[in-house]
């Protein structure tokens, strides 16, 4: 790319860790990745707004990325996990101390799982959040009458697992791309390591061409289960190169801006 980098930039999909909190049964031990080395890395790349993601290692727990969150309130968001009974007097106190979006890691199978999508997607709606769904292609096909039928709006993490060589032949491309198109679904551009094999860039202009005003990007740090090291200047560059110079800035602050509720 050599359109220069926007002066706000939002990471939208970050994890951290603490080794000393017990993971969720069932789920794998996590490795130690503070805030303060987060905010290295956000300093590094120029991103002045982020978005905590809960990750499965936590269960129902979100108290570590709250606190994360209540060091820098004005830049930061945070994706929760919680059971879809949740009480909405707790909801709405997740809300207030900067809670935007339920998250279901359908890639595991706690906490949560396909059949909760539907009352997730309500307990959203109730609170004005969206619902961010990780999980992979084949199943986001199986679950399309479900994404379809939502009230709130939907996430799709990674590409939505696409695969980038087969993705127009998938049956979940033509729910992704009909939502987009619609301005009720969002794709996070982030971890390409993640896909099948194969040149994401024709993968990436078929999401811009469905809605560009609904792509974001995100580092995935610290890339949990990548089983390797990663270069997120470089991951960012794949991710964005194939978009066109608005389009690659709307990623990085509009579309995200409207999306979590930042101010510039």
């Amino acid at each position: 790319m050599s359109d220069p980098l926007p002066p706000r930039i939002v990471d939208t999909h970050h994890h951290i860790y603490d080794p000393r909190i017990p993971p969720h049964p069932g789920t794998r031990p996590p490795p130690d990745a503070p805030l303060s080395a987060y905010t290295a890395l956000r300093q590094r790349l120029g991103i002045t707004h982020h978005v905590l993601v809960q990750p499965s290692s936590y269960g129902f727990d979100n108290a570590l990325h709250l606190a994360a969150r209540a060091e820098a309130p004005g830049i930061s968001r945070v994706v929760a996990v919680l059971p879809p009974d949740t009480d909405p007097a707790e909801a709405r106190r997740l809300g207030a101390a900067g809670g935007v979006g339920l998250r279901a890691n359908l890639s595991h199978p706690v906490p949560l799982g396909p059949g909760d999508v539907p009352a997730l997607g309500r307990l959203c709606a109730d609170q004005g959040w969206h619902l961010q769904i990780f999980a992979a292609a084949d199943l986001l096909a199986e679950l399309a009458p479900a994404l379809r039928a939502l009230p709130c709006p939907l996430v799709l993490d990674h590409f939505a697992m696409l695969p980038p060589a087969s993705f127009a032949a998938h049956p979940a491309w033509p729910v992704v791309a009909e939502l987009l198109a619609a301005g009720r679904a969002w794709v996070k551009l982030s971890s390409p390591y993640a896909l099948p094999l194969g040149d994401p860039a024709p993968l990436i202009r078929a999401l811009a061409e469905a809605g560009a005003s609904q792509l974001l990007w995100g580092t995935n740090w610290p890339h949990p289960n990548s089983g390797q090291p990663q270069d997120e200047a470089a991951l960012r560059e794949a991710a964005l190169a194939p978009l066109t110079a608005p389009q690659r800035a709307a990623a990085l602050w509009a579309n995200p801006a409207r999306l979590y509720g930042f101010a510039a």
